[in-house]
């Protein structure tokens, strides 16, 4: 499904909007896989974070989460509990190796990564994408006149940028933001902070003047590769994601855009919102 763009979406100097080239399908497609494919972010129910010797416990997973003097990652459960590791069904204390299958009721499973006393646990829910209806992502028509070449700008070493994160109730982070993005749109040139809340995952979060009105209040993603200041790169506002938060907000507690990162125009190009077919969803 597309959706329908007036002019005022449009650069001043736009064609009308271009069939999309075998690359940007071939992207889309790549980007329903990780909404929705085997390992997508909207079967993610939990994705919680052990670290340290104390007891975790974390919301809709049984068992109590910690590690050991080693470091290691361990559960201690019940068997009623129905946590089950490699197979085997956990009565008392287990050792988690990272990457191994976790199994839990209802058909859940898991797995866990990290090392060295912290650890990050993902549970998810096959069915959760059938459940929910969830059948697309609505998008503006691909338009080549959204595509501009960009830089990464140096800034100094170890930038934390104070972001609001999308936690209930609201909260605020110190997040490393090692480059800025430099961008040319139509003679303006935008600077935009570049964040890396996780890492090896670089993200321009921004604001524009669709946003609630065609797009999210609370703005959209565009996901940049990992290369030195002074690199150029392509920046296609065609590829603008939502942001995962809007798959499981109890999960994905997102960044909000930086203060300075809004675009103050009509972005009309990129994801607008997730589309649900409800007819026998349960």
């Amino acid at each position: 499904m597309t959706a329908h763009r007036t002019s005022a979406d449009r650069p001043a100097d736009s064609s009308a909007a271009a069939d999309p080239p075998g690359e940007y399908t071939a992207w889309r497609q790549g980007r329903w896989e990780e909404v929705a494919g085997p390992n997508g972010k909207a079967k993610v129910v939990t994705n919680g974070k052990i670290v340290g010797r104390g007891m975790h416990t974390l919301p809709g997973v049984p068992g109590q989460w910690s590690t050991d003097e080693a470091g290691a990652l361990t559960v201690t459960a019940t068997a009623a509990d129905g946590v089950r590791v490699d197979g085997e069904t956990v009565a008392g204390t287990a050792a988690v190796p990272a990457g191994r299958p976790l199994e839990f009721p209802e058909g859940r499973v898991g797995f866990a990564g990290g090392g060295n006393g912290a650890y990050g646990l993902v549970v998810m829910d096959h069915a959760a994408v059938e459940r929910s209806g969830l059948s697309g992502i609505d998008t503006y028509p691909y338009d080549p006149s959204w595509v501009f070449e960009g830089s990464y700008r140096a800034v100094p070493e170890g930038r934390r940028i104070e972001v609001g994160r999308l936690t209930t109730p609201r909260s605020t982070e110190a997040i490393s933001a090692p480059v800025d993005l430099v961008v040319t749109i139509h003679g303006i040139e935008y600077v935009l902070a570049v964040l890396e809340d996780m890492p090896g995952q670089r993200l321009v979060v921004f604001t524009d003047e669709t946003n609630g009105d065609g797009t999210p209040e609370i703005g959209r993603w565009l996901v940049l590769p990992l290369l030195e200041p002074g690199s150029t790169l392509p920046v296609d506002f065609n590829r603008a994601t939502l942001s995962h938060h809007h798959l499981r907000p109890a999960v994905f507690t997102c960044p909000l855009s930086p203060p300075g990162n809004h675009l103050p125009m009509r972005v009309g190009a990129g994801e607008r919102a997730l589309i649900y077919d409800t007819t026998g969803t349960k």
